[in-house]
C-alpha cells in the first residue's frame, strides 16, 4: 500500500496510521467516507468535513492555481451574504487558493460608519475547522493610509467558533474626505499563512463639517469718478469633508448695479478654497456728490443662500473753478563765483486754469544794481500746463575773496493781477592765486649717505586757482647750516599748471660715526602771503679710528715680536737672523748668566706679550692690547733695571732690540685706546 499524505500539513505517514506522525492531525476521514458510500477510487483524498457545516472542502486538483476573483470555492458554508469569498478588491487577494483547513468566516457587519470621534465595530464569526488548536491573524488588504484595524487575539480549539469584534480606528491627521470605500480582510492562520479567508466589508466615511465661508474683498469699494469696479469673493471649504456646489447671484436695492461673474456656479472641493472674480458697473452720482450703496451678493446650496454684504462709495468731482496762475524761478538760489551773469528758468503753472492768460515778465531787485532780461518776454500761458521762459540776470561782480547776495523778484503781470516768484543772486569772487596754491617738496626725504650735497625738486600746484600765481622760492634749515640755491627762484604758474623749481643744496656731514636729520624749509611767497614745504635730510658719518687703531695694534705688535727675536741685544748690532730656528739656537747658546736666566725667557716673554698685544685686534675695547703694551715696557724697562744693578752685567741692552719694542708697545697702546673711541 502508498502511504497516507496527511490532509492537514501534507507530511507522509505509514498506510494504516490513523494520526499524522507531524501535526497530530485525526488520518481515518477517509475511510469513514469510503464506508458512507464515498468515491475513494479516484486516488484523492478527501478532505475532512468542516466543523461548521455539513459540507467538505475537496483538495485542489493538480494543475494552474485557480484566479483570484472565485475560480474555487471558499471552504465552509459562507454564511450570509458577506461570506468568505473574495469581494470587490480584484487583484488584492494572494495568488494562491486557500488550503486545506481555512477558517470559515461569516460577517455579520457588511457595511459600517467611521468618523473622526467613532470607531466602526465590524463583527465576524471565525470556525476553527482543523483538529488542532489555532490562532487568527486579521488584516486588511491594501490598507489606506488614513484608516487603523484594531484586533482582538483570537484563539480556537479545533472545530471550535467564536464571535469577534473588530474596530476602524480613523488615523488623526490630515482631513479625509466623505466616501464610500470596500475593504477586503484576511483572516490568516497562525499555524499556516496558506490557510485563510477573505471578506469584503464596505466603510463609509460620512460627510461633516460646516457650510462654506463667503467674504468679500474688499469689503469696502471707492470710486471715484469712475462707474466700474470688482472685487473678489473667497469661499472656504477648509472645515468640512466634502465638496459643497453653490450658485451665485448680486443684486442692490436700487437695482441698478450690473454683476458679472466670472462663474456663476462654483463647486469649493473638500479642505480648500475658492475664488471668484467679480466685475460690476454702477451709475456714477452728480458732479460733486457722493452716493452709498450696499451690494449683496448671494452663494446659494442646497441648504438655502450665503449673503455676503460690499459697500460701495461713489464721489465725482466738482465743476472745474479756475486757478490762478503761479510763479516759479528755478533755481531759487543762484550762486556764481568770478562771473557777473547767469541765467535761470521761469515757470508758470497755469494747471489748475481752463483757459490761456497772457502774462508778461519784469523783473525787481530792490537794490536796483542788477539787470534782467527775458526770452519771450511776453507769451500766453497755456491751461493745464506749465510754461516755462528764460531768463538772465546781470551784477557787478564782488572785490576779490568776498561775497555778495542779491535778492530779486520776477512778476508775471496778465495786466490785472501780478504774481510774483522770489529769488537771489550769490556772488563770489576767487581769493589771491596762492590761497589755492599748494607746494611740495619731491622728494619729501632725501638719504644723502656721506655726502654733502643734494637736490631735490619744489612743485607749486596752481591747479586751483583761476588766476596766475607769481611767487618767489627760498629756504632755511633749523640750524641754518644748509645752503640752497633755487633754479629758477621766482615761479609763474599759470592757473590750472603746476610750476617747477629745482633746489641744490650742500649740508655740512655730522660728527665721525654719527647719522644726523636737518630739516631744510622752502618758503614761496607772493608778497602778502607765504607757501611752506619741507625736505628732511639725513646724513652719515663713518668712524675710521677703529680701524686705524687695529692697524696700529697690527704693527706694535710686529714691532714688539721683532725686537724681541733680534740678536743680539748687547756688544754690538749684527744683521738679526730671520729664521726661527737660528734665532732659538743663538738665545740657547748665550752665555753668561745674563743669557741663560734672564735674556732668553724674556725673549720668549716679550713674543708671548706681542702675539697677546696682536690678538686685541679681535675685541671691541682694545683693553687687551692696551694690558699687554704697558707689561712689555714694565718688562723691558725691569731688564734695564736689571743690568744696571747687577755686578758683572754688560749694560748693552740699548741697542735697535729695546727699541723696537717700546715703540712697537706705544703704537699698540695707542691702537688700543683707537678701537675703543668709536663715538
Amino acid at each position: 500500500m502508498a502511504d497516507r499524505s496527511c490532509w492537514n500539513c501534507g507530511a507522509m505517514n505509514a498506510p494504516d496510521a490513523r494520526w499524522c506522525t507531524n501535526c497530530n492531525s485525526y488520518l481515518g476521514w477517509d475511510k469513514e467516507a469510503a464506508a458512507s458510500g464515498g468515491s475513494g477510487s479516484g486516488g484523492a483524498t478527501p478532505s475532512p468535513p468542516s466543523g461548521g457545516g455539513g459540507g467538505t472542502t475537496p483538495e485542489p486538483e493538480p494543475g494552474p492555481e485557480p484566479p483570484p476573483d472565485g475560480g474555487g470555492e471558499q471552504p465552509g458554508p459562507s454564511g450570509d451574504g458577506g461570506g468568505a469569498g473574495p469581494t470587490g478588491n480584484e487583484g488584492t487577494t494572494d495568488a494562491a487558493a486557500p488550503a486545506p483547513g481555512s477558517p470559515v468566516v461569516t460577517v455579520a457587519t457588511p457595511e459600517v460608519t467611521v468618523t473622526r470621534d467613532e470607531a466602526a465595530r465590524v463583527e465576524l464569526a471565525i470556525e476553527n475547522p482543523t483538529k488542532v488548536v489555532d490562532g487568527y491573524d486579521v488584516r486588511i488588504i491594501d490598507q489606506p493610509d488614513w484608516i487603523d484595524l484594531v484586533s482582538p487575539e483570537v484563539h480556537l480549539m479545533p472545530g471550535a467558533s467564536d464571535d469577534v469584534e473588530l474596530s476602524l480606528v480613523m488615523r488623526p491627521g490630515p482631513m479625509v474626505v466623505a466616501q464610500r470605500i470596500e475593504l477586503s480582510l484576511r483572516i490568516s492562520s497562525q499555524e499556516d499563512a496558506g490557510r485563510y479567508a477573505i471578506v469584503g466589508i464596505v466603510v463609509h466615511v460620512p460627510p461633516y463639517g460646516p457650510r462654506v465661508g463667503v467674504t468679500a474683498n474688499p469689503a469696502m469699494i471707492r470710486l471715484d469718478d469712475v462707474g466700474e469696479g470688482a472685487f473678489t469673493l473667497h469661499f472656504d471649504n477648509r472645515s468640512a469633508n466634502h465638496p459643497q456646489t453653490l450658485a451665485l447671484a448680486g443684486n442692490d436695492p436700487e437695482d441698478v448695479v450690473d454683476f458679472r461673474f466670472s462663474a456663476s456656479t462654483v463647486e469649493v472641493q473638500p479642505g480648500s478654497t475658492a475664488e471668484v472674480h467679480v466685475d460690476f458697473t454702477a451709475p456714477q452720482p452728480p458732479p460733486g456728490q457722493q452716493r452709498n450703496r450696499q451690494l449683496a451678493v448671494a452663494a446659494t446650496d442646497d441648504e438655502g443662500p450665503i449673503a455676503a454684504t460690499i459697500t460701495l462709495v461713489q464721489s465725482t468731482t466738482a465743476a472745474p473753478v479756475d486757478e490762478p496762475i503761479t510763479v516759479q524761478v528755478k533755481p531759487s538760489a543762484i550762486r556764481l563765483e568770478d562771473a557777473h551773469d547767469a541765467e535761470f528758468d521761469v515757470l508758470i503753472d497755469n494747471r489748475g486754469g481752463h483757459s490761456g492768460v497772457m502774462v508778461s515778465l519784469t523783473g525787481v531787485d530792490p537794490e536796483q544794481r542788477l539787470s534782467f532780461a527775458f526770452v519771450p518776454a511776453q507769451f500766453v500761458a497755456a491751461p493745464g500746463k506749465i510754461t516755462q521762459a528764460r531768463g538772465l540776470v546781470r551784477a557787478d561782480p564782488p572785490p576779490p575773496g568776498s561775497q555778495a547776495t542779491h535778492p530779486f523778484t520776477v512778476v508775471a503781470s496778465d495786466g490785472t493781477t501780478d504774481v510774483s516768484g522770489q529769488a537771489q543772486l550769490e556772488l563770489s569772487s576767487s581769493a589771491a592765486a596762492i590761497a589755492t596754491a599748494e607746494l611740495r617738496a619731491n622728494p619729501e626725504r632725501l638719504d644723502l649717505g656721506h655726502h654733502r650735497q643734494g637736490r631735490f625738486t619744489v612743485e607749486v600746484d596752481n591747479r586751483r586757482g583761476v588766476r596766475p600765481l607769481n611767487v618767489a622760492i627760498s629756504g632755511r634749515s633749523d640750524d641754518g647750516a644748509v645752503r640752497a640755491t633755487f633754479a629758477p627762484a621766482v615761479v609763474v604758474v599759470a592757473p590750472g599748471a603746476i610750476g617747477y623749481s629745482r633746489v641744490s643744496f650742500s649740508s655740512p656731514r655730522p660728527p665721525a660715526g654719527q647719522q644726523g636729520t636737518r630739516r631744510l624749509h622752502v618758503t614761496a611767497s607772493d608778497g602778502s602771503q607765504d607757501l611752506d614745504a619741507s625736505v628732511e635730510i639725513a646724513q652719515t658719518r663713518p668712524n675710521h679710528r677703529p680701524a686705524v687703531g687695529r692697524w696700529l695694534i697690527v704693527l706694535g705688535s710686529l714691532l714688539v715680536i721683532v725686537g724681541a727675536l733680534l740678536l743680539p741685544w748687547f756688544v754690538s748690532i749684527s744683521v738679526p737672523s730671520v729664521n726661527p730656528l737660528e734665532i732659538a739656537f743663538a738665545i740657547s747658546q748665550a752665555s753668561g748668566l745674563q743669557a741663560a736666566f734672564v735674556e732668553g725667557p724674556l725673549r720668549i716673554l716679550l713674543v708671548a706679550l706681542g702675539v697677546m698685544m696682536l690678538l686685541g685686534v679681535a675685541g671691541k675695547e682694545g683693553g687687551l692690547t692696551r694690558k699687554m703694551a704697558v707689561l712689555v715696557v714694565l718688562l723691558a724697562a725691569g731688564y734695564l733695571v736689571f743690568l744696571a744693578v747687577t755686578p758683572g752685567m754688560a749694560l748693552s741692552a740699548l741697542d735697535i732690540g729695546l727699541p723696537l719694542i717700546w715703540i712697537g708697545a706705544a703704537i699698540g697702546y695707542a691702537g688700543g685706546i683707537l678701537v675703543r673711541m668709536r663715538d
